[in-house]
């Protein structure tokens, strides 16, 4: 791990500052924008979105290094998001252990009866964090498909949604993606309907477009598409956003990518994974 520029970042920005946020995270991308002076851009695989001045571009290869090599900080950022601390962090123990449940084939997710147990799914689940500081939605999202599925052999699905790059740039938009369970609800007209249910922010079961209309800060039209290229090919819209359906054993971004370059599904619980984000998400060590 290349960690002799820390000192120097730690100088670069205001550390004696109290930041609003720390987030733990690797690099996902780092954008520098179309324009000379453009802000730069960190992606974070947290689905968070970090920001630097165009002020050092040794330090940012730097960061590229790092991405590379897949290391882990914990970022300090500032109310509106600029990087003021970056530290060198522990990511979670991922092992080979994969199998909770016999591989499924066909993955066939569960139609709910009515909008009144869906609504009992939400009120049921785990949502008090014992600690300070923010979750990532993923380990939310995978506590909670885990705990519904133990609890009421729940086989729901995962809602990710990507905003493009100019987007966030546009609006000073603080995620480049964010993920939450879904169902397939009977409703009292006698459709199946998909439904979100995002047990942090919102109450009720919600429609696809409206969950990301609260999510949005401009309310933008989404678009269901197949692969996470659909989404990564388009970086320069500002109107719209992109829906993709994922099973319930669906963790991260990663998965999607590893899904559309080899056709990797995953057919179980990776436990590693399961009991990363019960850690991250509600400081519960299985």
């Amino acid at each position: 791990m290349r960690m002799k520029w820390l000192p120097a970042i730690f100088l670069m920005f205001s550390v004696s500052a109290i930041s609003a946020t720390q987030i733990t995270s690797q690099i996902h991308e780092i954008d520098f924008g179309n324009h000379l002076g453009d802000e730069v851009l960190v992606f974070l695989k947290s689905g968070d979105v970090a920001r630097m001045k165009s002020f050092d571009l040794e330090k940012i290869e730097e960061l590229r290094s790092s991405k590379s090599n897949n290391d882990w900080f914990t970022f300090s950022l500032s109310e509106d998001r600029f990087i003021e601390k970056i530290e060198p962090a522990d990511g979670p123990l991922i092992s080979s252990e994969k199998e909770l449940a016999l591989e499924e084939i066909n993955y066939t997710p569960t139609t709910v009866a009515n909008m009144k147990t869906a609504t009992e799914y939400i009120r049921e689940a785990r949502s008090r964090v014992e600690r300070e500081g923010t979750t990532q939605c993923f380990n939310r999202a995978m506590v909670w498909s885990y705990e519904w599925w133990k609890n009421h052999s729940l086989r729901s699905m995962k809602m990710f949604i990507f905003w493009p790059k100019e987007y966030v740039r546009k609006y000073g938009f603080k995620w480049w993606f964010h993920v939450t369970p879904y169902v397939h609800v009977l409703d009292s007209d006698g459709v199946v309907k998909e439904r979100a249910l995002d047990v942090k922010w919102i109450s009720r079961p919600t429609s696809m477009q409206d969950w990301a209309d609260y999510h949005s800060s401009k309310d933008v039209k989404c678009r269901v598409v197949e692969k996470y290229s659909d989404y990564a090919d388009n970086p320069f819209y500002s109107d719209r956003c992109y829906f993709i359906r994922a099973n319930m054993y669906t963790w991260q971004p990663a998965d999607l990518e590893m899904n559309e370059a080899w056709g990797y599904i995953k057919k179980a619980f990776n436990m590693d994974e399961v009991r990363a984000a019960y850690l991250e998400a509600f400081n519960i060590k299985l």
